[in-house]
């Protein structure tokens, strides 16, 4: 799924994660993705409607906020990731997929990019959490969230 080409999404995401301080920052949570039963095409930024990007960012702050939080299960991905970006000499990013119930919370997520322990204090880091909002209501789902590990300076 790799393409040579960044697309207008990586583009925004990588001056995000520049706006963005330090820490685990979720830095392209502006499309929504297809539902679980549909083909995984993506909409472009362009087409996504207003509320739809207005929902993403505020998701993404929510979880910038909980991945940022000073408690064990963030300390502990947080230094599982480090440890990564030292071995592979990159910052290491990964994909987020969140389902967000009408009630504002994540019903599930699901992670690409990660080692399966990471993915489960992920999981247990968001699961149940409230965004603060319902989605929209004729929102595609899951939200793709391109999460990445900022060095401190």
């Amino acid at each position: 799924m790799s393409k040579q080409k960044r697309s207008p999404l990586a583009r925004l995401a990588g001056a995000l994660a520049k706006w963005l301080g330090s820490g685990i920052v979720a830095t392209g949570a502006l499309l929504p993705g297809p539902a679980p039963t549909q083909a995984a095409a993506y909409r472009s930024l362009e087409g996504a409607p207003a509320a739809w990007l207005n929902y993403a960012s505020l998701v993404q702050r929510r979880v910038q906020d909980w991945l940022g939080q000073d408690d064990e299960p963030g300390r502990r991905l947080r230094a599982s990731l480090e440890a990564r970006s030292q071995q592979q000499g990159a910052t290491p990013s990964f994909i987020a997929r969140l389902w967000i119930l009408a009630n504002g919370k994540i019903e599930r997520a699901d992670f690409e990019g990660i080692d399966v322990a990471e993915a489960v204090a992920l999981r247990a880091l968001l699961a149940g959490r409230d965004v603060g909002a319902p989605p929209p209501d004729d929102m595609s789902q899951p939200l793709h969230l391109k999460l990445s590990l900022r060095g401190q300076n």
